[in-house]
């Protein structure tokens, strides 16, 4: 389906200004009930309605098919009743913290259905942000000082734009099939970034962005440090793995890789 997100100057596109179209699968086997919070960090119930999930799920007939949940049937109940977010047209759970200093309690999206979280005041989603039960995930990191604590994401897709002055001070973590990580201003993603799944690329182009480890196990790695001082150090795994250390002082830590392919500038080692 065809979701319309704010953009932030993601590598597919985000920004403030306008809107930015892009393709969000919410057809997903269903998964395990969830219990999920509002904003503040309070319980807003039990997010894993059976008659909600089997009400909504579709199916083409083929014997070998999994099931599938239709987000727009489902996000009224797991977003918007439980006093998480506001549900678009296609069924994304549309959490957004616009005010400096709101969201300071854990922000967990609803399981099943996408979700976009944005962090657009100033110190705004001070605790974890926790997207892992999302069939896809998109987090924008925008005011500054943004996004303090963990950020974990899985599913299909997750993308996560640290686009503010010192955004992500805490781990970012993505065990989705594609991951997909911007660290745009100085001094955002301090902590380490780890990826899984299938594709994996982070950029570093803020000075001293991404300062401590970026490690990825997926199959594709992509990692560029074209920043000043990024990326403390890289490693890398899977099929293939590219880290560019572009960037004056960047991977001063060192890079290594273990994947079947490996390029860079320079050309990593292998991992000791």
């Amino acid at each position: 389906m065809l979701l319309l997100v704010p953009s932030i100057a993601f590598g597919c596109g985000l920004g403030l200004e306008g809107g930015h179209a892009m393709d969000i699968d919410a057809g997903i086997p269903i998964g395990p009930d969830a219990t999920v919070r509002d904003a503040n960090g309070d319980d807003a119930g039990d997010a894993g309605d059976g008659n909600a999930l089997g009400d909504a799920m579709t199916s083409d007939g083929d014997a070998g098919d999994a099931p599938a949940i239709d987000a727009a049937a489902l996000c009224p109940t797991l977003c918007a009743d439980a006093g998480i977010g506001t549900c678009d047209v296609g069924g994304t759970c549309s959490i957004v913290c616009t005010a400096a200093g709101t969201c300071l309690g854990p922000v967990v999206c609803p399981p099943g259905i996408p979700c976009a979280v944005t962090c657009a005041g100033a110190d705004s989603c001070a605790s974890t942000i926790d997207c892992d039960a999302a069939s896809s995930c998109i987090v924008h990191c925008v005011g500054a000082g943004a996004c303090k604590q963990k950020i974990a994401c899985a599913g299909s897709d997750c993308k996560v734009g640290c686009t503010g002055a010192d955004t992500c001070t805490g781990p970012i973590v993505c065990a989705a099939t594609s991951c997909d990580v911007r660290c745009e201003n100085p001094d955002s993603c301090t902590q380490a970034i780890t990826c899984s799944g299938k594709t994996c690329a982070v950029d570093c182009f803020g000075a001293r962005a991404c300062a401590a480890t970026v490690s990825s196990k997926s199959t594709t790695t992509t990692v560029s440090c074209s920043g000043i001082d990024t990326c403390k150090r890289v490693s890398c795994s899977g099929t293939s793995c590219t880290a560019d250390c572009t960037g004056s002082g960047s991977c001063e830590g060192g890079v290594c890789c273990d994947a079947g392919s490996c390029l860079g500038t320079p050309l990593p080692p292998a991992c000791p």
